[in-house]
């Protein structure tokens, strides 16, 4: 099994099938620290609030459950990723409106650019918790390390996205 189909299987799992007992998963502790976070660079804090919440709300987790908790919480920011991928994809557009002389005499699209970042940046980041996982190999934590791992990256990603679609430099 490829390195890739092993971590997307491990999490992409379900959350609920994964668990013993069903995790409570909460992402409004996240959202209001996002809201509260109006400094460049402040959002990152907010990253893994509501999988650390569920964790401590799940008594006596169990390393399946608290990597539960972490997927839960990933699944979220793929959510937010997603629309502001979206987001991203139509301000890229109006850029390219914009450089349409420079990209008419050989300049790339951004749009173009963006498609091939995130395809790139998914690649990286299954491939970077993979890793993460191997280096735990033989530990119980390995899935709770991979889960949190793949959170964190793909919430990194969200907050770019957001950013550029919203033109932050």
């Amino acid at each position: 099994m490829s390195p890739r189909i092993a971590l997307t299987l491990l999490m992409l799992a379900s959350p609920a099938g994964l668990a013993a007992q069903p995790i409570p998963f909460y992402p409004e502790k996240t959202e209001e620290c996002l809201d509260e976070r109006a400094v460049p660079g402040g959002a990152a804090a907010c990253i893994g609030l509501a999988a650390d919440l569920c964790r401590r709300e799940t008594r006596g987790a169990t390393e399946v459950e608290e990597a539960a908790c972490m997927a839960a919480e990933a699944n979220w920011w793929r959510d937010r990723m997603s629309k502001a991928y979206d987001a991203a994809m139509k301000e890229a557009a109006l850029r390219d409106v914009e450089f349409a002389k420079s990209i008419s005499q050989g300049g790339s699209r951004m749009t173009d650019d963006l498609e091939l970042m995130q395809a790139a940046w998914k690649d990286w980041s299954e491939k970077r918790c993979f890793f993460e996982a191997m280096r735990r190999r033989g530990k119980p934590d390995r899935m709770v390390v991979a889960s949190e791992c793949l959170m964190r990256r793909t919430a990194e990603q969200a907050l770019l996205l957001e950013a550029a679609a919203g033109r932050k430099p």
